[in-house]
């Protein structure tokens, strides 16, 4: 399988070049996104990334990922048990859900998400299919908490 499969939705040029794309409102610091970069930097299984706030507000997310159709979903499924997500037209089937974090991953090997819900919002991560989700489960989280401090 070649990287252009495995990424067939993700934007080809944010494999050269990992671009956030911020949604701000004025007055509001772009901390939530300099952290977002900051984790992809460190985390190379994170291929993309939104943050999320509780009441439904697109913070950031990567360029390469556009959740702006997908939040009523996103935050149902960090704030309901399910069984599985739909995100973009793939299915990821829920293998763990617990306060702290939820791992899901698409059953035709084309990826994981993890979903790192804190205090304000949720952090939303795409893990390459090459990595397994636990591969980025520290640093995602510790990321999600980073986030909480500064929103």
């Amino acid at each position: 399988m070649t990287l252009t499969k495995i990424f067939e939705f993700l934007k080809p040029e944010y494999i050269l070049k990992k671009n956030i794309l911020p949604i701000i409102k004025k007055g509001q610091k772009m901390s939530a996104e300099n952290l977002m970069d900051e984790l992809i930097e460190q985390e190379r299984n994170v291929g993309g990334a939104a943050v999320f706030s509780k009441n439904g507000e697109l913070i950031c997310q990567t360029e390469n990922w556009d959740l702006s159709t997908e939040i009523e979903n996103i935050l149902n499924v960090a704030e309901n048990a399910k069984s599985s997500i739909i995100l973009l037209g793939m299915k990821y089937m829920i293998v763990e859900n617990t306060p702290e974090r939820i791992i899901g991953t698409n059953i035709q090997g084309k990826g994981h998400l993890i979903l790192a819900p804190f205090e304000k919002g949720v952090l939303l991560t795409y893990i390459i299919p090459q990595a397994g989700p636990r591969d980025a489960l520290f640093n995602v989280q510790s990321f999600a908490q980073k986030i909480n401090t500064i929103l």
